[in-house]
């Protein structure tokens, strides 16, 4: 009878995951018609399209910049803040608090926030660059620095995700092992090395899949800083499959574009998988 328990949550996934997912694919092959009411199938016309579209091709550059930069500073900063504050401090506990603030608060709240910061004119951004002797920069404006900006904020906000998994897992590892490594002679440097980061790889290694995951499917920071511009430099894959199915109404095309964009996350969740599997056989 445990499995009446389970019900509620098999029918949710069902509903909200699987469900759409069948659905979209279905409508990838079709091309609708809000104005006449009527679907015509075109079998793989929409993928073929969106292959050879280089604004596509445009988007997925974009995507892989974006979550390979954010994805690594993130990952970095996270463990770096996270071997700092575990150490005995004075007010360890109220700086652990404020590193943590960015990721409780909204998405849209964050990009609101750094888009005013972010201001050519009033930035508070451009004004400590004048401060320091340096000229402004037109940050959402620029199509060099756009995608900058929007990578620059989201590393703001979820830096403390990683610095709470690998917080979690330092503090899991027995002092003992240090003292062992010190009274050998290991230096800090060796100690974090031989033990700190073997210890940390499988918690690094679920942050690197989460987070990479979460950045292949960013869309609000892009949306209300930049809108995918200037022209198409910030546009990512699900910007672009929002542009044809809310902005130009190509359903069956927006479909196939997410299928696509399903694939890839697949594809590189299914390599992290198979690595962390791999380790863990190999010890």
């Amino acid at each position: 009878m445990t499995w009446i328990f389970l019900t509620p949550t098999v029918v949710l996934f069902l509903l909200l995951t699987v469900y759409p997912l069948f659905y979209a694919a279905y409508t990838s092959f079709f091309r609708v018609d809000y104005i006449l009411d009527q679907s015509t199938f075109v079998g793989i016309q929409n993928y073929q399209r969106i292959i050879r579209d280089m604004n596509f091709w445009n988007a997925v550059k974009n995507t892989l910049i974006f979550v390979v930069s954010a994805v690594l500073f993130e990952l970095v900063l996270g463990t770096a803040f996270a071997i700092f504050f575990n150490k005995e401090m004075k007010y360890r506990k109220l700086f652990r608090t404020i590193v943590l603030i960015p990721m409780l608060l909204p998405p849209i709240t964050v990009a609101l926030t750094w888009k005013m910061m972010y201001a050519y004119d009033q930035g508070v951004l451009n004004y400590l660059l004048e401060v320091i002797g340096l000229g402004r920069i037109e940050w959402l404006s620029s199509t060099t620095w756009a995608l900058t900006a929007i990578i620059i904020t989201d590393i703001w906000q979820w830096t403390p995700f990683v610095f709470l998994m690998v917080l979690a897992s330092l503090q899991a590892i027995p002092e003992s092992l240090y003292q062992s490594a010190r009274v050998s002679g290991a230096t800090s440097w060796q100690c974090f090395r031989y033990i700190t980061l073997p210890l940390l790889k499988p918690t690094l290694t679920l942050a690197l899949l989460l987070r990479t995951i979460d950045t292949f499917r960013v869309f609000d920071k892009m949306y209300v800083l930049t809108g995918g511009g200037p022209g198409n430099a910030t546009e990512t894959i699900t910007f672009y499959i929002y542009r044809y199915g809310f902005r130009y109404f190509h359903t069956g095309y927006a479909a196939a574009g997410s299928i696509i964009m399903v694939i890839m996350v697949c594809g590189v969740s299914f390599l992290y998988i198979r690595r962390a599997f791999r380790t863990a056989n190999a010890k």
